[in-house]
C-alpha cells in the first residue's frame, strides 16, 4: 500500500463524518506525509498501521471520550488500545490532530457569542423583576399614603360644605339644610377613614412588611441551602 492508497481508504472510512472535521483530519495526515518525505513514506504507513485503525481513532476521539486514547505528537504516535512502541519518524515538531479540542474551543466559543446576545435581555429581565420587587415593597406604604389624603380631602370638604350651607342657611334655607347634611356626611366617612387609617399604620402595615421580609428570608435561605448541596 502505498501513500494515495492509504489516503483513498481513510477518506472513504472518514465519509460518515463531518465534512470540516474529515477535510481538518486528512490535510493533517497529508501534511505529516509531505514532512515525512518520499524516502519514508513506507516507515510512516507501517507505524500508522491500517487506514481502519487511524480512522476508528479519529472517530472515538469525535465522540468527545473523556479517555485520551491516543495522539501524534513529536515523540510519535501514543495509544492505549494498540501495543505499539514503536516511534514515528522524529523530524515533525507539532501538535497532533485532536478533534475533541477543537470541538471544546467551538463551545466555549458559541457560549460567549450566545452570552453578548443574550445580555441585553437578560439585564432587562433583572431590572423588570428588581423593579417588580421595589413596587411590591412600596405598596402598602402607598395604599396608607392614599388613605391619609382622602381622609384630608374628605375633612376639607366637610369643612367647606357645613360652612357653605350655614351661609346658605340665611337665603335658601332648605338647601343650606342639605349642603349642612352633606357636609356632616362627608365629616362621618373622614372619621371613618381615620379610624382605618390608624388601623391600617399600625396592624396591616406592619404585619404586610413582617410577611414580605420572611418571605424574602425564606428565598435567600433556600439559595444558600441548595448550593450548599450542590
Amino acid at each position: 500500500m502505498n501513500r494515495v492508497q492509504f489516503m483513498e481508504q481513510l477518506k472513504k472510512l472518514l465519509s460518515d463524518i463531518s465534512e470540516e472535521e474529515r477535510q481538518e483530519a486528512l490535510e493533517y495526515y497529508e501534511s505529516y506525509f509531505d514532512d515525512a518525505g518520499e524516502d519514508q513514506e513506507a516507515e510512516v504507513i507501517r507505524e500508522l498501521g491500517s487506514p481502519g485503525k487511524v480512522a476508528a481513532i479519529i472517530k472515538e476521539d469525535l465522540k468527545g471520550s473523556s479517555q485520551n486514547y491516543g495522539e501524534f505528537t513529536e515523540n510519535g504516535f501514543q495509544d492505549e488500545r494498540v501495543d505499539n512502541e514503536r516511534q514515528m519518524p522524529q523530524n515533525r515538531a507539532d501538535r497532533g490532530y485532536h478533534a475533541e479540542r477543537k470541538g471544546g474551543k467551538a463551545s466555549v466559543i458559541l457560549v460567549l457569542i450566545l452570552l453578548v446576545f443574550i445580555s441585553p435581555l437578560i439585564k432587562g429581565a433583572v431590572g423588570g423583576v428588581l423593579g417588580f420587587i421595589v413596587a411590591l415593597a412600596l405598596l402598602p406604604f402607598l395604599i396608607v399614603f392614599g388613605i391619609g389624603a382622602a381622609v384630608v380631602g374628605l375633612f376639607v370638604a366637610a369643612v367647606a360644605v357645613i360652612g357653605a350651607g350655614i351661609g346658605t342657611c340665611f337665603t335658601a334655607l332648605p338647601f343650606g339644610v342639605l349642603l349642612v347634611g352633606i357636609g356632616l356626611l362627608l365629616f362621618a366617612l373622614a372619621l371613618v377613614g381615620l379610624v382605618f387609617l390608624k388601623w391600617a399604620a399600625t396592624c396591616a402595615l406592619p404585619a404586610i412588611l413582617r410577611n414580605f421580609t420572611d418571605f424574602c428570608c425564606r428565598i435567600v435561605n433556600r439559595g444558600r441551602k441548595e448550593g450548599e448541596r450542590a
